[in-house]
C-alpha cells in the first residue's frame, strides 16, 4: 500500500502532467490516504470562492471512492504517540497521519516534502515525488 500526502492529491484534483505519470507508475498498487489529509483538502475548497464548492466537493467524492481512506484509529493515535516528540513535524496533526499509515501496514509514503517520517517508522518509507 502506498499513501499519498496532500499536495500529491492536489496535484491529482488538478490533473497535472507529473500527477498523471506517478498514477500510471503507480497503477496496480492499493492506494492510500487518511481522513486527517482529505480534512485539509475540504479545508481548502472551503476557503475558497463559495461558486467553485460544490464542483470542489464533488471531485474530493470522486477522489475519495479511488482510494483507501484510513481512519484514525486508537492503534493510529498509539502508533503516532510513539514518535511524536521525536520528530518536530511540518505539520502538528502529520503524526497522526504517519500512525495511521503504519497502523495499517502502509509500506511508502509519497509527499513534496523533503523530509522524513521519524525513525520509529522504519517500516514506512518515504517517497518525494515532484508533481
Amino acid at each position: 500500500m502506498k499513501g499519498l500526502d496532500t499536495p500529491i492529491l492536489l496535484a491529482i484534483l488538478r490533473d497535472t502532467p507529473p500527477a498523471r505519470e506517478l498514477l500510471r507508475e503507480l497503477r496496480g498498487e492499493e492506494l492510500a490516504t487518511t481522513e486527517v489529509n482529505l480534512y485539509e483538502l475540504h479545508a481548502l475548497a472551503a476557503a475558497g470562492p463559495s461558486s467553485s464548492r460544490p464542483a470542489k466537493v464533488a471531485a474530493l467524492q470522486r477522489l475519495r471512492r479511488r482510494l483507501t481512506v484510513l481512519p484514525i484509529t486508537a492503534s493510529a493515535v498509539d502508533e503516532a504517540a510513539r514518535f511524536a516528540s521525536l520528530v518536530k513535524a511540518h505539520r502538528p496533526y502529520e503524526p497522526l497521519i504517519w500512525g495511521a499509515l503504519k497502523a495499517a501496514g502502509c509500506g511508502t509514503w509519497i509527499t513534496t516534502r523533503g523530509h522524513q517520517p521519524p525513525k520509529g517508522l522504519r517500516t514506512l518509507k518515504a517517497r518525494v515525488a515532484k508533481v
